[in-house]
């Protein structure tokens, strides 16, 4: 009970997040948010290729499934320029979200991680992003205690119990975001019933490590199978 109120606790913090920052959108400034996070890990390609991700009005959260050679914001989000207003970075080690804004004077980012997932919010109602790159083959992604982004780092859909099989007894829960409802979907080992299991191609995802010591996700082609 007391970890089931925790998470709903932190689901609701991040949602009231997003919320605030949507619904204030021509108010806010960037400037003052200040952050920063770190991480290691291992990263194999594979040829030529495009990513593309649809995108609704109001926010999206994205993995960008190719590796880019500019991961500038500007340069990866050329396809929406001027039609977002936010993208917003998850910081590990201060559980809190970082924000960039391309009407900010300043901004504590202006390139994407391979690495990660990334909220942006989107202006009009539907539009498709597209990242040219080579395609993502192994990946290694060292995860912290606590809430987590990780990237979902391939062209193709997969059952995510294929790759958070191996952090079985690490991991509490993992989200992902319906665009259409602008809420949190939720997958919990645990539970008789989830609201999802598979991952699309270019969507981002949250996981929440309830191991203190950490967790270590190995992403390789063999789970699209």
């Amino acid at each position: 009970m007391k970890r089931t109120v925790i998470l709903l606790i932190a689901v609701a913090a991040l949602a009231v997040m997003i919320a605030a920052i949507g619904l204030n959108k021509n108010e806010r400034s960037t400037e003052d948010i200040t952050g920063s996070a770190t991480g290691e890990g291992h990263v194999s390609f594979r040829i030529l290729s495009a990513c593309s991700i649809p995108l609704q009005q109001g926010w999206n959260l994205v993995s960008i499934c190719s590796n880019m050679t500019n991961k500038t914001v500007k340069n990866a989000l050329v396809d929406i320029d001027g039609e977002y207003r936010y993208v917003m970075e998850w910081n590990e080690s201060s559980q809190e979200f970082i924000i960039y804004s391309p009407l900010a004077a300043g901004n504590p980012f202006d390139e994407l991680s391979e690495n990660r997932s990334y909220f942006i919010y989107l202006l009009p109602l539907n539009r498709t992003m597209n990242t040219a790159g080579r395609l993502f083959d192994e990946m290694t992604l060292p995860l912290i205690f606590g809430w987590n982004a990780p990237i979902y780092p391939y062209d193709a859909e997969a059952d995510i119990t294929r790759y958070l099989g191996q952090i079985n007894g690490s991991y509490r829960y993992a989200m992902i975001w319906n665009s259409s409802s602008q809420k949190f979907l939720i997958y919990s080992p645990l539970a008789a019933e989830n609201d999802f299991q598979n991952i699309s191609a270019g969507q981002g995802q949250f996981v929440y490590v309830s191991n203190e010591s950490g967790a270590t996700i190995k992403y390789n082609r063999s789970i699209l199978g």
